[in-house]
């Protein structure tokens, strides 16, 4: 193994370092106050297995609410918030085929955002490449597992209220588009993208105050119309 490769992974891991640990202590201290009977075990395990900060924000109020959700809406909610990973994939498809499954299947596992950008940006080729995705992987993956097992502890002797800190990952994507706006090409589609979820909300708490928790389904499914109704563009090539 070379310690060169292993030292360009973690210091390229290093911004991931500083976001996982903060949001994974928000996510465990989360849990802590949330659900009962969540401990240290229960968020490293959910961590390790679930690797998707997103989607682990929103099974904190399934677990909270168990009773409103059923196996099968559980299920579809993961699918559509992780969907986003299945086009990840795809440019390491010509590369990943060639490895053994039982070295593709953590490698698919633990591909996350950051993990993928970083992958993406590493300009080497054949093992050096492999060691270092694999290590950045599985550097990530440690960030995450102990940020939540952190969170927990910490969130279990708190001695004031954490209500509210659910908001950490809302501001996480806030601060993305708000990086993204300020190309004027992104302007538009976020304008959209906001005026579509907040008609989604407002529709959901007017027609469905029971199920207005469950948005996320009504909002992808227009989404999906949208892009269903929505025609090609035609190139025009000529001159």
């Amino acid at each position: 193994m070379s310690l060169k490769t292993v030292r360009a992974a973690f210091v390229s891991s290093m911004p991931v370092l500083m976001g996982y640990l903060t949001m994974g202590m928000a996510f465990g201290i989360l849990l802590a106050t949330q659900v009962k009977g969540a401990n240290g075990l229960t968020a490293a395990v959910m961590s390790f297995f679930t690797i998707s900060g997103s989607m682990q924000f929103a099974a904190v109020d399934m677990l909270r609410n168990a009773a409103q959700y059923s196996l099968w809406t559980t299920a579809l909610l993961a699918l559509l918030i992780n969907i986003r990973y299945c086009v990840y994939g795809l440019p390491f498809l010509g590369v990943w085929r060639h490895y053994p499954w039982w070295l593709r299947a953590p490698l698919i596992l633990g591909l996350t955002d950051e993990s993928y950008a970083i992958a993406c940006a590493s300009r080497r080729h054949g093992k050096r490449q492999l060691l270092f995705v694999c290590c950045v992987l599985f550097l990530d993956i440690a960030y995450w597992v102990s940020g939540t097992v952190i969170g927990n502890l910490l969130g279990r002797h708190l001695p004031f209220s954490t209500d509210g800190i659910e908001f950490a990952m809302l501001a996480l994507f806030v601060v993305i588009l708000v990086d993204l706006c300020r190309e004027r090409a992104n302007r538009l589609p976020a304008c959209i993208g906001g005026a579509v979820t907040a008609l989604v909300i407002a529709v959901a708490m007017l027609c469905f105050p029971g199920t207005a928790n469950k948005t996320l389904l009504i909002a992808m499914a227009l989404i999906v119309l949208i892009l269903a109704l929505r025609a090609p563009r035609r190139h025009d090539n000529r001159p």
